[in-house]
């Protein structure tokens, strides 16, 4: 009999009644929904446990960045579930107070005087003119497409010079910060909670140098380990598209000594395939019976 594929999902934050404009939340009873089918239909397993052999198809729970609502919100529903989470931490941003780049970059497309029908970027290699209006959920695109390439320091020099010219804040949302690093030492003692590196500051690791690239995914594991006492062996590359790493990537999460790798290319896991590019299967807000859909698209539930 042929064995069943593997799923890992990949989550964001677990928050309800705050600004989204990202769709990176899943409210707390809808997660808890997910969490319910995921045992109903599959068998709820850490990373370490993809290539053990099971009746049913593994499903692996990821939640990426390492926002607080991890803690506080996710992880109850996940220990009273008995359903066990992976979360993947961006390292620097543990006890940051300035927030993830594109948290701030929303906050201040939100904040723009009226009027305001252009963006001037201020990036190394000149200024970088991007036209707002349409929406602002295509005003973010078309930032976010001029920034990511960039650096994270000289992103937030971007958005700090931006702020500057609209005369507005430059802070992300308060609800939307990453723990500290007793928020995080309390999440990583929890046994449902297996603990991963996401780099040191979320950047993009295409095209970097590959000695940048081990630098930021090795300092990533290393300063997580010394704050939760506890080993981290599994990696996830930020952004986690085909775009957004390369071999050189994988082969500095190998250096690293990772044991596994997440992407977010959508897919099964297959039980030979490579630790290192794992696929994810991206979830977002929905209900019970969307998320069951979901399931049997991605042939975890079974046709009727």
């Amino acid at each position: 009999m042929a064995r069943p594929k593997s799923l890992v999902l990949c989550y964001h934050r677990v928050a309800e009644g705050i600004d989204d404009p990202f769709q990176l939340c899943a409210a707390p009873d809808r997660f808890a929904a997910h969490l319910e089918e995921i045992s109903r239909y599959g068998e709820p397993s850490t990373l370490d446990e993809l290539s053990q052999p099971s009746r049913r198809p593994r499903v692996v729970v990821t939640l990426d960045d390492g926002y607080v609502d991890n803690l506080t919100n996710a992880l109850p529903i996940a220990e009273a579930k008995g359903v066990p989470i992976t979360v993947f931490v961006t390292s620097g941003q543990v006890g940051g107070a300035e927030g993830f780049w594109w948290d701030r970059m929303a906050a201040l497309l939100q904040k723009r005087p009226p009027g305001i029908r252009n963006a001037s970027l201020s990036t190394a290699k000149g200024t970088v003119r991007v036209g707002l209006g349409a929406s602002l959920g295509a005003d973010l695109q078309a930032v976010r497409r001029k920034l990511l390439a960039l650096p994270v320091a000289e992103i937030n020099g971007v958005l700090d010079a931006l702020a500057q010219q609209w005369s507005v804040v430059a802070a992300s949302p308060p609800d939307a910060r990453a723990m500290t690093s007793k928020e995080l030492a309390q999440l990583a003692s929890s046994t449902a909670v297996t603990l991963g590196a996401h780099t040191v500051d979320h950047v993009r690791l295409k095209g970097m140098p590959a000695e940048e690239q081990l630098r930021t995914i090795a300092s990533s594991r290393e300063q997580l380990e010394e704050i939760s006492g506890r080993q981290v062996l599994h990696f996830a590359y930020p952004y986690g598209g085909t775009d957004e790493f390369d071999d050189v990537s994988v082969e500095a999460a190998r250096s690293a000594g990772f044991r596994t790798a997440c992407t977010t290319i959508p897919g099964n896991a297959e039980a030979m395939a490579d630790p290192f590019r794992i696929p994810r299967r991206i979830v977002m807000n929905w209900s019970r019976n969307r998320f069951r859909a979901s399931l049997l698209r991605w042939r975890l539930v079974p046709r009727r």
